[in-house]
């Protein structure tokens, strides 16, 4: 069953934004850019590792794109610390690597976006890829906070507004600059895109 917002007479496209604490005000910034580009947003909050994976394991009932709004290091999502008795097993020095999200995401056919630095990794794309996604999209390296909103508007405005291809949209949002290009596609019918 599809969500009601895409049986209006201006239908509106569903898409999950999750927000990871540290990243909540460029959070709030991607929640609104893709609800002015007519979006029907759902704002995720997990609170704990085990939460997170609830969200990337959702199946049918997520919308047509996810976008994981966080923070990233050399592990992974950066979570950081927790009180006794919250499950940290999945993490690795306070971060989530893409060992720990393999076999719980069941995302079919959605397409994924992480803002966390260094999360454009084989690894990462393979976890994602496995789990069903028509497309993983990553940051190599750590662009620059303000352009990662740059780069989602371009992205989703090609996207939602001008109903273009997903090859098409990434390489519009990614070629504006050098920010942008940092921004690589995995498909599971192509090899890694940089």
């Amino acid at each position: 069953m599809s969500p009601i917002d895409t049986s209006f007479q201006f239908p509106r496209t569903p898409v999950g934004v999750v927000d990871w604490g540290p990243a909540a005000g460029e959070t709030q910034l991607i929640r609104a850019l893709l609800e002015n580009l007519g979006a029907v947003v759902t704002l995720h909050q997990p609170g704990t590792p085990k939460d997170f994976l609830r969200v990337l394991g959702q199946g049918e009932a997520a919308g047509s794109a996810l976008v994981i709004c966080a923070h990233g290091d050399a592990n992974g999502f950066v979570f950081g610390e927790y009180a006794p008795g919250i499950d940290t097993s999945f993490l690795k020095n306070g971060s989530m690597p893409a060992h720990a999200i393999a076999g719980y995401v069941h995302l079919p056919g959605r397409i994924v976006v992480s803002t966390a630095c260094g999360t454009g990794t084989a690894a990462f794309a393979k976890a994602f890829v496995d789990g069903g996604v028509r497309a993983y999209i990553a940051p190599s390296s750590e662009p620059e906070g303000r352009d990662v909103a740059l780069f989602l508007h371009y992205l989703f405005h090609q996207l939602l507004r001008r109903g273009a291809p997903l090859d098409v949209a990434w390489a519009h949002a990614r070629g504006y600059d050098e920010q942008g290009a940092m921004f690589v596609l995995h498909r599971p019918d192509a090899p890694l895109s940089s």
